[in-house]
């Protein structure tokens, strides 16, 4: 995977992914961020993993001056895929998607949105992500439970790729030990690390549209 994060040598898998679980914690700590300017989303910010906020007070006076913020959409359901391939349909995105969105998009052509549900195809959403810079996390897709995909968007660019195996589908004795602790502070309840967890970054973002329209994309 090309994707590089901050612990990557801390986390590598050890299941023939090749895939560092540094992904999961250079985004899934940004909500701890303690700099409400800071516009990266792949920072560890306020965990002790070494990072500094060179500058943060010029970041903090251009998001009050540009209106820039950033908030965390996390959820521990998974998404539909012909719900979350109806609505990046709908997004101001080139976007680039993995085989089960594919298909979910395929589902979704032949079974028109019912209200409510993941896009709305009038534009709204077009619209409403439009203002987004970056974007970036974790996806569990429904009927996929085995493996993680990575949403990363920037710019007018969204992949949606495969990104490696969740851990609680990963057996036990292939964890780094000297890693447990920070591999179960993502573990919440029967769906252990499964999430959705990404990183949003904009200029006056409606937090709430957003997370009401990603919500509709949920399995019921």
């Amino acid at each position: 995977h090309a994707e590089s994060h901050d612990h990557a040598e801390a986390h590598e898998h050890s299941h023939g992914e090749s895939h560092d679980h540094a992904e999961s914690h250079e985004h899934s700590h940004a909500a701890d961020c303690a700099d409400p300017g800071c516009t990266d989303p792949s920072h560890d910010h306020s965990h002790g993993h070494g990072h500094s906020h060179g500058g943060s007070r010029e970041e903090t006076t251009a998001a009050q001056r540009f209106g820039i913020r950033t908030f965390v959409y996390a959820r521990r359901s998974p998404f539909d895929p012909a719900k979350l391939a109806r609505l990046v349909s709908d997004l101001p995105f080139l976007a680039t998607v993995a085989a089960p969105l594919r298909q979910g998009a395929q589902d979704a052509a032949v079974a028109p949105a019912s209200g409510g549900e993941g896009g709305d195809g009038d534009g709204g959403n077009m619209a409403l992500f439009d203002p987004l810079l970056r974007s970036k996390g974790f996806v569990w897709l429904a009927g996929e439970d085995g493996v993680a995909y990575f949403w990363s968007q920037a710019g007018k660019r969204l992949d949606l790729k495969e990104m490696g195996r969740w851990w609680d589908s990963v057996p036990r004795e292939q964890w780094p030990q000297a890693h447990l602790a920070s591999i179960l502070e993502d573990f919440e309840g029967k769906g252990g690390d499964r999430r959705q967890e990404i990183v949003f970054i904009g200029a006056n973002l409606d937090e709430g549209a957003i997370c009401e329209a990603l919500d509709g994309c949920l399995a019921g």
